[in-house]
């Protein structure tokens, strides 16, 4: 079974994502910068190639290549092959129609020829040595596969957010080693592939959610969404062992998880050079509206269209077969909802985002 279709499609994540496009923000002019710094396409090439790893819908990612494109028109006329990738799953009819709107190219310079790949980030999607520049924002933070290991008690390889305590919610040390492994070697298997796919002095930017020393991304979100997910089961309207046997497949990482693939791999140390790495906890623009208006039941409802936007394609291949879909799952986030209304300071949320600039050598 695959681990995700990808996220909530039909324009509903673009509208839900002003979250990602704040956290791509924080760390995007980095590669602006280092455009100056890349080598010339070779005489066989004759363009620039860029490729956008886990575009979903298109809005951020597209947003995120017009800047770039820019970027690399101060440098030079080359023409541009911009690609964009996801999941087979994903819904690439939404991605064209961004690409494409009124019929018109979403592109503001000339010469950027658009395309779109079908496949997974861990693993091989262009010819070898043939990219320049490669970008990923939070794709990463999903696993390759179907984490085989279990977690009972929540449903998410992290620890609980100590400040928002339920009985009966944990996780043990031991219980999180797997996944750790895990997440550890997709990383591994995700930078393998990108040192074949780019050039000498090509740049990769590594932006996903994760952890600091105080708040996890997961941290409100994840809680919220297990506790609605408790209440069903306490309620009857799902089976227990639907809770304990369902993990969300996204692991938090922190700044050091990030680059130690790079720094402790011999090979993937000889392939980059990592230029900067940091982490930030960016602004999210749900919490900025409730500081600026105090309206909760807006902040509730774009928390929860957030929430949904990414993991109900997860909640929908795991949802027992005996149940109404459609209305079990749409039941689930009015929980959602009503919880982050009922007690706000229980799901206080942080986006903490790390990233990190490579340079092929």
């Amino acid at each position: 079974m695959p681990i995700t279709t990808g996220m909530k499609g039909s324009g509903y994540y673009d509208a839900n994502s002003k979250e990602q496009r704040s956290a791509l923000e924080s760390f995007l002019p980095w590669l602006e910068q280092a455009i100056a710094d890349l080598p010339t396409p070779d005489a066989q090439q004759k363009s620039w190639n860029i490729l956008d790893i886990g575009s979903s819908e298109g809005g951020n990612a597209i947003y995120a290549m017009n800047r770039l494109t820019t970027a690399l028109r101060r440098h030079s006329d080359l023409p541009v092959w911009a690609l964009f990738d996801d999941l087979p799953t994903n819904d690439f009819n939404q991605l064209f129609s961004n690409l494409f709107p009124q019929d018109e190219s979403a592109f503001t310079e000339t010469d950027i020829f658009p395309a779109t790949i079908g496949g997974s980030a861990f693993g091989r999607l262009v010819p070898p040595r043939s990219l320049h520049l490669a970008t990923t924002f939070n794709a990463i933070g999903f696993f390759e596969t179907k984490p085989t290991a279990r977690l009972p008690h929540f449903i998410l390889a992290m620890q609980p957010n100590p400040h928002a305590p339920r009985e009966g919610v944990s996780v043990t040390e031991s219980e999180l080693k797997p996944f750790r492994d895990q997440a550890h070697q997709d990383l591994s298997h995700f930078y393998e592939a990108r040192a074949e796919e780019l050039v000498s002095g090509g740049k990769l930017l590594v932006q996903v959610f994760g952890r600091n020393e105080t708040h996890s991304t997961g941290h409100g979100i994840c809680d919220v969404l297990n506790d609605a997910l408790l209440d069903f089961v306490e309620a009857e309207m799902l089976p227990r062992s639907f809770y304990e046997e369902f993990i969300f497949p996204a692991y938090y990482r922190s700044l050091e998880e990030l680059i130690t693939p790079i720094q402790e791999n011999d090979q993937l140390a000889s392939a980059f050079h990592i230029e900067q790495a940091e982490t930030r906890d960016v602004p999210v623009p749900f919490n900025d509206a409730l500081a600026k208006t105090g309206d909760q039941k807006a902040w509730a409802h774009s928390y929860t269209g957030f929430l949904r936007a990414f993991t109900e394609p997860v909640i929908a291949l795991t949802i027992p077969d005996e149940l109404p879909q459609e209305n079990t799952i749409d039941k689930i986030y009015e929980r959602v909802e009503r919880l982050l209304l009922d007690h706000p300071e229980r799901y206080e949320f942080h986006f903490i985002s790390i990233a990190t600039l490579l340079t092929r050598v």
